[in-house]
């Protein structure tokens, strides 16, 4: 009978809602992330959903006014998936293999399929500065793309306005 509590306590546990379980902790975020006023989305997944869904996503938040270009916004939210493309100049074009190594200064890992990473993005340097990845599912939420940056704001100002 023991053993069966016991398996019962360990799949309510296992099955409990997230606001049961501990809260993620985000690594800190840059100042310009909290100072921005503006951002631009830049996808480079080639899916127009995504990336309006994102926008839609920003306006119910109301944090942020989108800029109309990179060069005007103080961040930039890049989307990026699996199959990914990115403009290459013609200085880095090449016929042969392996393709030349990126540049950026905080390289990304690849990002795994049926997933979806938005990365907060230095505008002036291109820098990666925060980045959350989830799974990619638009039947089920178009309003989980931004969960991540926006608990990571949250965690950090409920941390200062604690001290």
């Amino acid at each position: 009978m023991t053993t069966f509590l016991s398996l019962g306590i360990a799949a309510a546990l296992l099955a409990a809602p997230p606001v049961l379980q501990a809260r993620k902790s985000y690594a800190p975020l840059p100042a310009m992330v909290f100072t921005g006023k503006t951002v631009f989305i830049e996808n480079s997944t080639g899916d127009a959903t995504l990336q309006h869904s994102v926008y839609l996503e920003l306006a119910r938040w109301g944090r942020f006014r989108l800029a109309e270009s990179r060069d005007a916004a103080d961040i930039v939210l890049a989307i990026s998936g699996p199959s990914s493309v990115r403009v290459v100049p013609a200085s880095e074009s090449t016929s042969g293999y392996p393709p030349p190594a990126r540049s950026d200064a905080l390289a990304e890992p690849s990002v795994p399929a049926g997933f979806t990473r938005i990365s907060v993005v230095d505008p002036k340097t291109g820098k990666s500065l925060w980045f959350s990845q989830n799974k990619t599912d638009l039947s089920k939420s178009r309003t989980a793309f931004l969960d991540g940056l926006r608990d990571a704001i949250e965690q950090q100002e409920s941390g200062h306005k604690h001290k």
